[in-house]
């Protein structure tokens, strides 16, 4: 936890259209590394951390969603109704043994982008383009006619090819996590090989992505 004047936190995760709460001098604001983002609680000065969420009468949030965009809200609550708890190991406990020094080993499947970017292979170049644009993400998946995935295409890849097809300047060596994948080895497997996300497939089947961000998330999420 990190502690903040109310003024300072409200500029800190700016929410435009939103209400900024009145920034009393008898309150304080909280600071919360969450899992995909930040949460901040506004709460009467003095009050003691194990007290934080019991006491706040604001929260503020930015999340991360799956699809890449971030969704920034604001909630009002009274004393006694707000509980931050974390269910990760109890609703997942399959997914989970844990580590020497306590810390849950985390896999692909917790941290991945389910809601998948694709592109077929015989799209133009310029189609990638909007498509990674649009989506604000460095690179996506390439299927072929039958659905499979046959290639990566990056940012790199488009730049200054336009009028070609995906399929003549994308990578055609796909390189590829299982869901079971440790958080370590997917970072290790990124640095290795220079590349910004790994697709999550088994058998074939593309089940996520895994970017360079998502795993800064994670690690974040741990401290």
């Amino acid at each position: 936890m990190k502690r903040l004047s109310v003024a300072d936190a409200l500029a800190r995760m700016a929410a435009p259209g939103l209400a900024a709460p009145a920034a009393e001098q008898d309150h304080e604001a909280v600071s919360l590394v969450v899992r995909g983002g930040e949460l901040i609680a506004i709460v009467p000065s003095g009050t003691t951390d194990e007290q934080v969420e019991v006491q706040a009468v604001v929260l503020r949030g930015s999340l991360r969603l799956e699809s890449e965009r971030v969704l920034t809200f604001q909630v009002q609550v009274g004393p006694s109704t707000t509980a931050f708890e974390d269910l990760h190991t109890r609703l997942h406990p399959g997914h989970h043994e844990a580590a020497g020094d306590g810390v849950p080993v985390q896999t692909a499947r917790d941290i991945m982008s389910r809601e998948i970017v694709t592109i077929s292979a015989d799209m133009l170049v310029e189609d990638a383009a909007r498509l990674l644009a649009y989506h604000n993400i460095s690179g996506m998946p390439v299927e072929d006619p039958d659905g499979k995935i046959c290639g990566i295409v990056s940012e790199a890849d488009v730049i200054g090819h336009i009028g070609v097809t995906v399929s003549d300047v994308m990578t055609p060596d796909v390189i590829s996590v299982r869901d079971t994948a440790s958080l370590e080895a997917i970072a290790k497997l990124l640095a290795e090989h220079r590349i910004k996300r790994v697709p999550v497939m088994n058998d074939g089947t593309l089940l996520g992505m895994v970017s360079r961000s998502d795993i800064v998330r994670a690690i974040a999420a741990r401290i």
